[in-house]
């Protein structure tokens, strides 16, 4: 689970407008930006949902939606599992990790009716949460990935990926990159890479608004196909702190695999552009790809590192080393040596 602490809003249109840190497409080269696509989010508390025997809950939701998440108040359930109902009938049943606030999100796909159910301590929970069911909206073409920041591996956009940026109210804070962090976005492998821009927007809405945190958590995002998507603001053209692993945002860069790899392995080609995106981060700070680091957590008090916690780690390394997660998946986390290795040989290429 992706974890951005609390702190209060900064809404001052002043500082938002001097922090940000956006990324251009070459002069000329994706002419006007078009209108993002609206999101759309239903939100049903669960509590007005009639439970089973089973204690399972079902929500029909007249607005289809294609990303979920669950919110609440209070202790995370020990366990949340969800499936949705398809015109091929109902999905297998999908874990999604709990955190202080919400769940992580899962893409569907199209659908009306999700079942959920959770627990604490062995009892039914799900009076507790809140459906939240996103349609990311359409974009009129496809978005290509271009290269607007010198020596960078090429990237879909913020602007070509439909960010809404009236939604973005985390100012940048700045940090100084240290590691990068790998990550799944986990939920399920059904998708087309055609829909990897809807997703991202998805996240986005869920990060950002639903969440409260006001942008995405991770600095990039690479699909099955090895796409690689701008996710926080400012943070490919500058150093920028992102919400993604707890205790551990400050110095340091997430990327995150877009997929379940608990039980798939990424896509070899998943894999090397997050090698390249990664050695290039690292190497503008002359990190080396196979080197470790030293960090201080700075979570609260229950988590895998309490605050103030000296860690040494790799440079990169994976969510689970710092936290109490299963991301990036046991097959997402066993692709690391690969993914140094590769990062490695990357950062040596480049050598002038």
């Amino acid at each position: 689970m992706r974890f951005r602490s609390a702190r209060p809003r900064l809404v001052a249109t002043a500082l938002l407008t001097m922090a940000v840190l956006p990324i251009s497409g070459p002069p000329g080269a994706a002419g006007p930006t078009p209108e993002p696509p609206e999101a759309q989010t239903v939100r049903i508390p669960l509590h007005d949902v009639a439970t089973s025997r089973a204690a399972v809950r079902e929500v029909h939701s007249e607005k289809a939606f294609e990303l979920v998440g669950f919110t609440w108040r209070g202790p995370a359930p020990d366990r949340i599992e969800v499936r949705t109902r398809t015109s091929e009938g109902w999905s297998s049943w999908t874990p999604l990790e709990a955190e202080e606030g919400g769940s992580e999100p899962m893409w569907t796909g199209r659908s009306n009716d999700v079942q959920v159910r959770a627990d604490e301590r062995g009892q039914d929970v799900t009076d507790r949460l809140q459906f939240i069911g996103i349609d990311p909206g359409e974009q009129a073409a496809a978005p290509k990935a271009s290269t607007p920041v010198a020596g960078a591996p090429p990237v879909v956009t913020r602007a070509q990926w439909g960010a809404d940026e009236s939604k973005m109210t985390w100012p940048v804070e700045r940090t100084t990159t240290k590691a990068a962090v790998v990550h799944h976005t986990a939920g399920t492998n059904g998708y087309t890479c055609g829909e990897s821009a809807k997703i991202v927007r998805g996240i986005y809405q869920y990060h950002a608004v639903e969440l409260g945190w006001g942008d995405i958590g991770y600095h990039a995002l690479v699909d099955k196909c090895g796409t690689v998507f701008e996710g926080r603001t400012g943070g490919l053209a500058g150093e920028v702190i992102g919400g993604h692993v707890r205790g551990f945002n400050d110095h340091t860069f997430g990327i995150s695999m877009m997929g379940n790899h608990d039980g798939v392995t990424p896509a070899s080609q998943t894999i090397r552009s997050v090698a390249n995106v990664a050695a290039w981060k690292l190497k503008t700070k002359g990190v080396p790809a196979e080197g470790t680091t030293r960090l201080v957590s700075k979570a609260p008090q229950g988590s895998k590192y309490p605050a103030g916690t000296e860690v040494t780690l790799p440079t990169i390394f994976g969510h689970r080393d710092a936290g109490h997660t299963a991301c990036p998946g046991k097959r997402g986390y066993d692709q690391l040596g690969a993914i140094r290795s590769q990062a490695s040989e990357a950062q040596l290429s480049t050598q002038p």
